[in-house]
């Protein structure tokens, strides 16, 4: 399967706790980090998502947001992957910032030149790139 999303990323499920309206869905990727998905109790049923099963999440970039300076804070978003930044393209109103963890994940995010300005991104410096569970659209194989 092939899209436009910059984030993609195919692991295994490992859990899915399920709700009246929406369910959590965890996926590990091979380097370990787990993605987490929230999508409606009746979408898990219908794509019969199911433990073991390969699974693709896809993360929007202007989805991801990213932070400086975490120490002593938490977060509310689910997803949070630390790493140093390796790649950062500035257009005329946004920019591409790339942040590699550890293990070599990759995390694309599309923010705007005053976020870059304001946080003082630049290549070698550490963010943590953070999205919504429910930011992240799932895909598996019919």
């Amino acid at each position: 399967m092939k899209a436009t999303s910059h984030n993609t990323f195919t692991g295994k499920i490992i859990a899915i706790t399920s709700g009246p309206i929406t369910d959590e869905v965890a996926i590990q990727l091979e380097t370990g980090e787990i993605i987490y998905s929230q999508i409606s109790h009746s979408s898990t049923l219908e794509m019969g998502l199911e433990l073991g099963q390969q699974a693709t999440a896809f993360i929007k970039a202007t989805e991801t947001l990213l932070f400086t300076d975490v120490e002593g804070y938490k977060i509310s978003s689910r997803n949070q992957f630390t790493g140093k930044i390796v790649k950062l393209n500035r257009g005329f109103v946004t920019a591409e910032v790339l942040v590699e963890t550890s293990t070599g994940v990759e995390i694309n995010a599309t923010v705007t030149l005053a976020g870059v300005n304001r946080l003082k991104l630049d290549r070698g410096h550490i963010a943590t790139a953070t999205f919504k569970a429910s930011s992240v659209v799932l895909a598996v194989k019919a």
